[in-house]
């Protein structure tokens, strides 16, 4: 029975690369058409603060210390690659827009339900809330905050993007099993095309991270390297 499982997947998938190839081929980049999107790159990302949300629940937080070392080591390295994707596209003149969880109201009354449920509550000004100094905005750069997961319905980024005449979204940031997810399957939806370099979005887990791409590529998003992505940006 598993092996005739492993058959169907593998035949599944086989599949969806073949429609992947017919859906997917990368476009080139036009500097007026293209804006790169970061979404969540804010402190509540970091391992520090699940220390406080764990300890806060009274739960002794030393025996997770690997996992938070881990995370931290994963959340460095996919920071890495942003910080070159933003370069790269300052350099080009492509906008970088940034995307936060924040509240407008400081009792955040006004966030979304699964928000609420989950304990993501980040008032105006929260150290939660804070873009992290990596990827920190320069003057001209546009903020957008919301209260659910997907920036097309927690902010007004389709308009705004519609506004510039941007038809290309490259998006980098977290979670891609939540809010890049989201947000992704949102401006495929909307008419842009998507590209996602698979090693500038990063989720909890390798796993988690892994099974949402498998979800999105070829079908929702074109995807590839960091790497590949700034050889294609560098001949714009």
């Amino acid at each position: 029975m598993d092996d005739g499982i492993s058959v169907f997947n593998s035949t599944i998938q086989s599949l969806y690369d073949q429609a992947a190839q017919r859906m997917f081929q990368p476009t080139p980049i036009v500097m007026k058409e293209t804006a790169l999107i970061l979404i969540d790159i804010q402190e509540s990302i970091r391992a520090n603060h699940y220390r406080h949300v764990i300890g806060g629940m009274g739960i002794d937080t030393d025996p997770f210390e690997p996992i938070f070392q881990m995370m931290d080591f994963q959340l460095n390295q996919t920071l890495g690659n942003i910080q070159r994707l933003i370069a790269q596209c300052r350099k080009n003149d492509i906008p970088v827009i940034h995307t936060i969880i924040e509240s407008y109201f400081t009792d955040a009354r006004d966030i979304g339900r699964l928000h609420a449920a989950a304990g993501m509550a980040s008032p105006p000004g929260s150290p939660d809330s804070q873009i992290l100094s990596e990827v920190a905005p320069v003057p001209g750069e546009v903020i957008l905050k919301k209260t659910c997961s997907g920036i097309v319905t927690g902010t007004p980024i389709d308009r705004i993007l519609r506004n510039m005449g941007i038809k290309q979204v490259i998006v980098a940031g977290f979670y891609t099993d939540q809010c890049i997810s989201t947000s992704v399957r949102d401006l495929a939806d909307l008419g842009y095309f998507v590209t996602i370099p698979e090693d500038a979005v990063g989720a909890l887990s390798p796993e988690r991270h892994d099974n949402a791409m498998q979800s999105l590529r070829g079908i929702y998003a074109y995807t590839e390297r960091t790497d590949a992505l700034l050889n294609r940006i560098s001949k714009t």
